[in-house]
């Protein structure tokens, strides 16, 4: 039987991901990137200078491969590294086809899954080219167009106006009068940098962020223990999520205590940097802690900056850009600035999908709304309805992304390979879209990609689809308290093998009832002998 061929588009995380598992089920690969080398954001053509990510060391690596030299913070160039030695460890370097856009991707009957699907790209040198696989996976993930705003009057504007991605060099910032736009990581990182180098710096941001420091709870427990599975039980149910019955009952029975541990932290926070970042207290934010959208980490040179008066925040957005070099703020304010920095993120956007295509993936006349417009429609965010053989991986944004986006992999290869079972009609596949959007909306209102710190819920929902343990160690301790890491998944692939062989995976696993068995067991022996 001839292997399926597959366009993967994009060599950032989730396209080597991608890669990875559908070379080692048997499918014959092609990765296409734009970009001159792997690694999406990670890579020289686009990340920014001082670049560096806000996770903890070894949470922002794959399952089969360590990452020996991981670092709290570390700098982009370590990540693209990282990504390389994957690449070669798995054999993907030789499938990518580096810079080629993704023109088109098309097909003649959307529906039918014995058509190829049409993809059009144009290569470095302006060639154009027709190519034909059997499956496709969109995996460019939300962070490939970057966010432009356009401001008043910013034709009178005499400087630059950048998107941070744009900013490669410290000389950029030099002798420059420089107003970063954004309060999240990027910006943080950037107006630490132009702190360091240009004549001044300031900060223009419309809403405050909590910053989480090094250790939660009073600094009693390492902030990676977030990751952990017990972690993760302070927060509302997520839609059909696995969770056990004692799960349910103490949300119902003491969902006030994990209000009040919600508002313990964030008076620990706001205790813990009075004397600088929240000094002024019009900077303590006013959005729940709960939303992880509101949350950021931030390097110590930052806060020295702010308490050194090199870094000026303002609490505002421009108004107008009045001439040459005067910004006027919403706050009435007036700036003097040289280089105008936009840490604004980026928009959720396929220019490469083909208008019918695009329709086609929002079939859903939901009435919810939201601040960004409506989301794909996508089952298990992977999949859209009714269109067989095309997947996108990458695109829910937990706070766990890297191993998130692997598991998802490991559900959309099963899924190609038709061992997925899927609910019998269209209307019960948008009813679980629906489900999931409302509830994304009503937590965090923003779309349904944005899981945030759902990453543990959604990650078993793709296990439990796939036959495999929930339970990723032998004891309960481990499991529940333990910081999950990749690792957990290092099985995933020969377990899945298994299942589709009909055989039987025998792990053990030592549980909290096992537990009270041997206490009782240990208890009759000292009682009786």
């Amino acid at each position: 039987m001839a292997r399926k061929s597959v366009a993967i588009i994009g060599a950032g995380v989730s396209g080597l991901a991608a890669g990875k598992v559908l070379l080692e089920d048997g499918f014959d690969i092609t990765i296409f990137d734009r970009h001159k080398t792997l690694g999406g954001i990670w890579s020289p053509d686009w990340a920014y200078v001082h670049q560096h990510t806000q996770t903890i060391a070894n949470l922002m690596e794959f399952s089969n491969l360590h990452d020996t030299e991981a670092m709290d913070c570390a700098p982009w160039e370590n990540i693209h590294n990282y990504l390389k030695r994957y690449a070669d460890k798995f054999h993907l370097i030789e499938q990518i086809r580096f810079e080629t856009k993704i023109i088109l991707i098309d097909k003649n009957d959307l529906k039918n899954g014995n058509l190829p699907w049409i993809i059009k790209v144009e290569t470095a040198s302006g060639d154009h080219e027709t190519l034909q696989f059997d499956l496709v996976v969109v995996a460019t993930g939300l962070f490939s167009t970057p966010e432009e705003p356009n401001f008043r009057g910013q034709n009178n504007f005499g400087g630059s106006i950048q998107h941070i991605t744009d900013i490669k060099k410290e000389d950029q910032l030099k002798n420059k009068r420089v107003i970063v736009i954004g309060g999240a990581k990027s910006a943080i990182d950037m107006a630490t940098l132009a702190a360091m180098h240009a004549n001044s710096c300031h900060m223009v941001f419309s809403h405050s962020y909590w910053i989480l420091p090094h250790k939660i709870l009073h600094g009693y427990i390492p902030l990676d223990y977030g990751f952990s599975r017990i972690f993760t039980h302070i927060f509302d149910p997520f839609p059909n999520a696995p969770h056990s019955a004692a799960f349910y009952f103490l949300h119902r029975v003491f969902s006030s205590v994990f209000t009040k541990i919600s508002d313990s932290i964030a008076n620990f926070l706001i205790s813990k940097y009075k004397s600088d970042l929240f000094a002024d207290e019009k900077f303590i934010p006013k959005e729940s802690i709960r939303n992880p959208h509101n949350l950021m980490r931030v390097t110590k040179e930052f806060i020295t900056m702010i308490r050194e008066n090199r870094i000026i925040r303002k609490l505002a957005s421009i108004d107008e850009i009045i001439d040459e070099t005067t910004i006027r703020l919403d706050s009435g304010e007036f700036l003097q600035a040289d280089l105008i920095i936009c840490a604004t993120g980026f928009i959720e956007t396929f220019p490469f999908l083909s208008e019918t295509l695009t329709k086609a993936l929002v079939k859903n006349t939901t009435t919810s709304k939201s601040d960004e417009g409506i989301d794909l429609d996508l089952y298990r965010r992977i999949i859209p309805i009714g269109i067989p053989n095309i997947a996108f991986i990458g695109l829910p944004a937990p706070l766990h992304t890297w191993m998130f986006y692997e598991v998802q992999c490991h559900w959309m290869s099963d899924y190609f390979l038709g061992r997925i079972k899927l609910p019998n009609t269209e209307k019960e596949m948008l009813e679980e879209i629906e489900t999931t959007r409302q509830f994304i909306y009503k937590m965090f209102k923003r779309k349904s990609y944005y899981f945030q710190y759902y990453w543990l819920e959604p990650m078993e929902i793709y296990l439990r689809d796939m036959g495999v343990s929930l339970y990723r160690t032998n004891n309960w301790i481990s499991e529940y308290f333990g910081v999950y890491r990749p690792k957990r998944l290092s099985t995933l692939h020969d377990e899945r093998k298994t299942k589709a062989e009909g055989k039987t995976t025998n792990i053990w696993y030592f549980s909290f009832q096992h537990t009270i068995l041997l206490f009782l067991l240990l208890l009759f022996i000292w009682f009786f002998f």
